[in-house]
């Protein structure tokens, strides 16, 4: 146990002094703290000036003038409509319209033309532009509110009954739990679920990623400086394998924690909260046993894929040729992460939940189950009882690849020579 520290220790605190390490944790504190702000900064950057839309009002004048109205009854208008003056011709409008647009007093101009498209004039936008849909959509959108008052004035609706059939619908979802008794996640909770189950799986896929490649780095490293021969001698495979395991395991679980302290401290700042405020996120509303099963998804997964990583590094001879060799493993997790994304919204789908039970998937899926549905208490704890079988059972097969690989330099050795000495190794 005390050598199997010791590797732990060495291992942790090299990788935590080492230069690259703390490069690599300024830049995550940097961009996370960009990137939690962004939203500020670009609405300090960008111009809080409103769109300018010219129209040619012609026989529909009232139309024209309800859509001014629309837009100069709102507080902070995105769009202002500019009346331009009918220059009696459908070419002398273009050409007005095109000189304005030049001239940066509009930036386009509607114009009503004579075909009635269900009751209401066929309106056309012309603009410079070529991929503006949201503007489309916006003026869309404001058009078709003109075009119920319009219709609702018509029929000769009271003012109260037109702005009570003109207003929103409440529409509340509550998740129902099929499995399970009890009440399900209100709209709050799912939100913040989402948005920490997104953020989580990130997490969990640059920890693989990243510092599974780490331990295969490590052990490639030692195994071409021919420092693995001397180790092998006064520490035992699997100690030494788990502990560099281990001790990288730490180091990720060190970054996470200097993550979550940066984003708190940001999140906290009067911007950061306002945004969180305007998301309709509701720290009430985080669930801790949510975070509690983050970690053990996350060790569950990094011991996974670690385990397999140790196993491939040690039957590389150089650091150059890691990233080759890991390359299969690496796209079991590019695999995992595209599907969670696709289950983010179809949580209860036949494949995602027959995935949460793949071991090499179901730390990310597993996860994500719980966060955006309620699997029951004993598929939960099915997979988390699937994965530590996997990690002992993997554990057992990658400590004799890893005895029998790092003694192995120039070529890779072959999978015949792999369970010859396999079968001669015994831990």
């Amino acid at each position: 146990m005390n050598r199997t520290w010791t590797v732990i220790k060495f291992t942790y605190l090299t990788r935590f002094r080492s230069k690259s390490f703390r490069v690599m944790s300024l830049i995550l504190i940097v961009l996370l703290s960009v990137l939690i702000h962004l939203p500020t900064i670009m609405e300090k950057l960008s111009s809080h000036e409103a769109t300018k839309i010219g129209i040619f009002a012609g026989k529909q004048g009232e139309v024209a003038g309800k859509l001014a109205a629309f837009y100069n009854t709102q507080q902070n208008p995105e769009i202002v409509i500019v009346p331009l003056l009918d220059a009696g011709s459908a070419a002398a409008n273009e050409a007005l319209g095109k000189k304005q647009i030049a001239d940066k007093t509009i930036k386009g101009y509607l114009e009503f033309t004579d075909t009635a498209v269900s009751g209401f004039p066929k309106t056309v936008y012309k603009s410079e532009g070529t991929m503006e849909f949201s503007l489309k959509n916006k003026l869309q959108t404001a058009l078709q509110l003109v075009k119920t008052d319009v219709v609702l004035q018509g029929a000769g609706i009271a003012p109260e009954q037109k702005a009570n059939m003109q207003a929103p619908v409440s529409l509340e979802t509550v998740q129902l739990l099929l499995n399970n008794e009890g009440a399900g996640k209100t709209e709050s909770q799912m939100v913040m679920s989402y948005a920490l189950v997104y953020v989580m799986l990130f997490m969990l896929y640059m920890g693989v990623i990243g510092f599974g490649n780490m331990v295969a780095m490590e052990i490639t490293a030692e195994k071409s400086s021919r420092v693995m021969e001397l180790l092998i001698t006064s520490v035992s495979p699997l100690k030494q394998m788990f502990g560099k395991i281990v001790g990288i395991c730490l180091l990720a679980l060190t970054q996470i924690a200097l993550s979550i302290a940066v984003g708190v401290v940001n999140l906290s700042l009067s911007s950061s909260s306002q945004l969180v405020s305007q998301l309709n996120l509701n720290w009430a509303d985080l669930q801790v046993s949510l975070i509690v099963y983050f970690l053990i998804f996350y060790l569950l997964g990094f011991f996974i894929y670690a385990t397999v990583f140790a196993a491939v590094g040690s039957l590389v001879s150089r650091t150059e040729d890691v990233g080759q060799a890991i390359m299969p493993v690496t796209m079991l997790v590019v695999a995992a992460f595209m599907i969670a994304i696709f289950g983010l919204n179809n949580p209860n789908t036949g494949f995602v939940v027959t995935m949460s039970f793949v071991p090499f998937f179901s730390p990310l899926i597993m996860f994500l189950r719980i966060g955006m549905s309620s699997p029951a208490l004993w598929e939960i704890w099915l997979s988390i009882v699937i994965q530590l079988v996997s990690i002992g059972a993997m554990a057992w097969v990658a400590a004799k690849i890893y005895r029998t690989g790092v003694l192995m330099y120039g070529k890779r050795p072959t999978w015949r020579e792999l369970r010859k000495a396999m079968r001669a190794y015994k831990i």
